[in-house]
């Protein structure tokens, strides 16, 4: 389990559980990331409610959504509160709350995915590599035309070395949050 930050029960790689129902996740999620949540839900069954503060994203895109869909499965709500910045994969993490709220101030980046050494502009628009994305978007809820145009929109946002800060019309746009 690890240490754990003052006020916190117990931590699971970057998952802190504040109580029963609730876990702050803070901190770049690795590629052992659904192992821990697996392990968490496992002594914490009830976890309803996640808060996200300082994410920068992933380094293992396939297990960051294998993750997010526990949470999805689990009906977790997740809050982004005024100081919160998440980025890169954290963002599609964010997606996978089956309700997503944030507070004026929070901060959500995103920008086109690299294995290294291609970037997913790289690839034409139907190449099968873009596939593993726009099937994620559609297994947390969003139609498969949502899908495509929110992985469209956050592949050409920015480069894999910049970032991109969503409008708030942006965010409205592509059904980040839930109504």
């Amino acid at each position: 389990m690890g240490s754990c930050r003052k006020g916190y029960e117990a931590r699971f790689g970057p998952f802190y559980i504040l109580d029963d129902t609730t876990v702050v996740v803070n901190g770049d999620m690795g590629s052992r990331v659904d192992n821990q949540l697996e392990r968490l839900l496992n002594k914490y069954p009830n976890i309803s409610y996640a808060i996200m503060e300082k994410c920068p994203g992933s380094r293992d895109d396939e297990e960051l959504f294998k993750a997010a869909i526990m949470m999805y499965n689990q009906d977790v709500h997740i809050h982004l509160p005024p100081n919160a910045k998440i980025e890169s994969g954290a963002v599609d993490f964010f997606l996978a709350g089956t309700t997503r709220t944030m507070d004026e101030g929070a901060k959500i980046g995103v920008h086109a995915w690299s294995d290294g050494n291609t970037s997913a502009t790289e690839y034409p628009v139907g190449h099968e590599e873009h596939e593993i994305y726009i099937d994620y978007y559609a297994s947390i809820g969003y139609l498969q035309q949502e899908a495509e145009n929110l992985y469209y929109f956050i592949i050409n946002a920015a480069g894999p070395n910049n970032i991109h800060y969503m409008t708030a019309q942006e965010i409205a746009e592509y059904s980040i949050l839930t109504p």
